[in-house]
């Protein structure tokens, strides 16, 4: 007679814990039951393990069993968090923008070009091309503005100011002439006679002559063979307020010793960026490419660390992405997903300690997700597996794993980050749509419909936006359209994971003819369809896993386990 053994595979997540029981006996698997539970703690963590060993009891009991052995996968916990980092740069572009990133308080309008000529140069010979004065942080605005009037009486051609204090606005309404003028620059290795493009947008208008790269190229006297790097600049300017730009003339800085630095190994070649830079790089890099951080702002990365993998997303780039109104959401910062270098947590002995049973470690996630998945019923051959966890995404092919940092936990920090509320309130929120609660019996959905509500919304929830919650209306917003609220949401998704897997696909070598989801974030409908829209321009469809035809997505990890455990037993 065929010996039976019960198991249990585990999947310990960042997010959520999975275990699915089964018998096993000649070569083959008969689930029994199984559920999943949020993570306590850390994954990894011994508080991770005794909530998986408190999920592992229920199921026991529920199914009426004991198991006889534990399969595990080895375990490697991500760190997200939110850092105060500037915006993305590029240290190829040919042009560096002059603006602080933060500076809100230029004045006038329109564009200009022209030789920078500093402030205290205007009382030599007088040049007709026209000039772009600057004002440095020592100067009083009252003594510019004096001093710009009696350049422009002696005939200089200015055709706009730039200046290091916030002082825009006191002197452009000091000087007889409407040019544009940029304040909060920084003036640091500008030199005099270097061509330098402004602007100022119109209230009210949304043309931006100086974000067009062909023009800006034009107008810095840049060759053709760097448009390419000036279009992907000028993606930075194109919902800019105010703009100051100037022609590189010098390598990108690199950090200082004390300053927060990112190495990467590019093309063979070990380079130190800033976090700006590196953020602009490492979009358009494999996994893998980051492999030592320093980043005071993040607890995990206040002292050097060696990682397997970064993801930078900057939160202004949603903003652009759902154009929504000034101020109503904070997309000030960067999201930043650490897959440290650090061993790989083995959890074996910890849950063999906390339950009495013997639990062995298997093989990698990854592995095991394309396992379980591929069990999937009317798969294509040749597919490449998606696992989408809490911290990773994992991409499997036939002959090749893909591991890079931040999934579904990027997206959580990124709503909590942009609408100001817990993180425990975003992962809900995330999820589904969500309605604007506009009298005790009425509400707007994200479609426009305005629905009566079942049960009377309770005070708090009135004027608000809220998620459909178990115990009812949650109330998350207070200044969101709904239909803002379905934009900024799938923008999110998009610039997070759906943007994530698009930089890992190009690591395959051979084209695939379908991508399948798996994992917790495989079950949100709206991913899918961002995933699918991002890879639009690819023969790859996009697909959700259904684990041995009954599990759906969640279960793909902790089934594969049991499977790979059938197989060798």
């Amino acid at each position: 007679m065929t010996p039976v053994t019960v198991v249990a595979g585990i999947d310990v997540g960042n997010h959520t814990t999975e275990i699915v029981l089964a018998r096993i006996g000649g070569g083959s698997a008969e689930p029994l039951t199984h559920g999943h539970a949020p993570t306590r703690g850390r994954k990894g963590s011994r508080e991770s393990l005794e909530g998986a060993a408190a999920l592992l009891h229920k199921l026991e009991v529920e199914a009426g069993v004991t198991v006889d052995e534990l399969l595990l996968a080895t375990l490697r916990p991500v760190d997200t968090s939110t850092a105060p980092l500037p915006p993305p740069t590029s240290p190829r572009s040919p042009v560096r923008s002059l603006r602080r990133p933060d500076a809100r308080t230029p004045a006038g309008a329109g564009s200009a070009v022209g030789r920078h000529v500093p402030l205290k140069d205007l009382e030599g010979a007088v040049s007709a091309d026209p000039a772009i004065i600057s004002v440095n942080a020592a100067t009083d605005f009252e003594v510019a503005a004096e001093a710009l009037k009696r350049a422009i009486e002696r005939g200089w051609n200015v055709a706009g100011v730039i200046a290091e204090q916030d002082d825009a606005v006191l002197i452009a309404n000091r000087i007889p002439i409407d040019i544009p003028v940029v304040d909060e620059v920084d003036l640091d290795g500008l030199q005099p006679g270097a061509l330098v493009a402004i602007e100022v947008v119109a209230e009210g208008s949304a043309y931006r002559a100086m974000a067009d790269p062909i023009a800006l190229s034009a107008a810095l006297q840049l060759g053709h063979d760097r448009i390419r790097d000036v279009a992907e600049f000028t993606r930075e300017l194109a919902d800019s307020q105010a703009i100051a730009v100037t022609v590189r003339t010098e390598p990108p800085e690199t950090p200082a010793p004390d300053d927060d630095y990112v190495d990467c190994l590019i093309d063979g070649e070990k380079v130190r960026y800033t976090p700006a830079q590196a953020q602009s790089v490492l979009r358009s890099q494999p996994p893998g490419s980051a492999r030592r951080i320093r980043i005071q702002a993040i607890p995990a990365a206040e002292s050097e660390i060696a990682v397997n993998d970064l993801y930078f997303t900057d939160l202004a780039s949603i903003d652009d992405g759902t154009w929504l109104r000034r101020g109503i959401a904070d997309t000030r910062g960067t999201v930043v997903a650490i897959l440290a270098a650090d061993p790989a947590a083995d959890a074996a002995a910890t849950l063999t300690e906390l339950t009495g049973r013997p639990a062995h470690t298997l093989t990698t996630e990854p592995q095991a997700a394309a396992y379980g998945a591929r069990s999937t019923p009317g798969l294509p051959p040749g597919s490449v597996v998606c696992d989408i966890g809490g911290g990773t995404i994992d991409l499997v092919d036939a002959e090749r794993t893909v591991v890079a940092a931040g999934a579904g936990e990027t997206i959580t920090v990124a709503v909590a980050k942009v609408l100001g509320i817990p993180r425990a309130l975003a992962e809900q929120v995330k999820r589904s749509p969500a309605v604007r609660v506009e009298s005790p019996h009425l509400a707007h959905e994200e479609d426009g419909r305005r629905v009566f509500l079942d049960h009377p919304a309770q005070a708090d929830a009135i004027g608000r936006l809220c998620t459909r919650g178990s115990a009812g209306l949650v109330p998350f917003s207070g200044r969101l359209a709904a239909e803002e609220w379905r934009s900024l949401r799938l923008a999110i998704k998009r610039e997070t994971v759906a943007a994530n897997i698009a930089r890992c696909l190009p690591v395959f070598d051979r084209p695939s003819t379908a991508l399948l989801l798996a994992g917790g974030g495989a079950l949100d409908d709206e991913l899918l369809r961002t995933v699918a829209e991002t890879l639009r321009g690819s023969d790859m469809v996009v697909g959700r896993a259904n684990v041995d035809g009954v599990h759906g997505p969640r279960f793909a990890v902790a089934s594969g386990l049991v499977h790979l455990y059938a197989e060798a037993n």
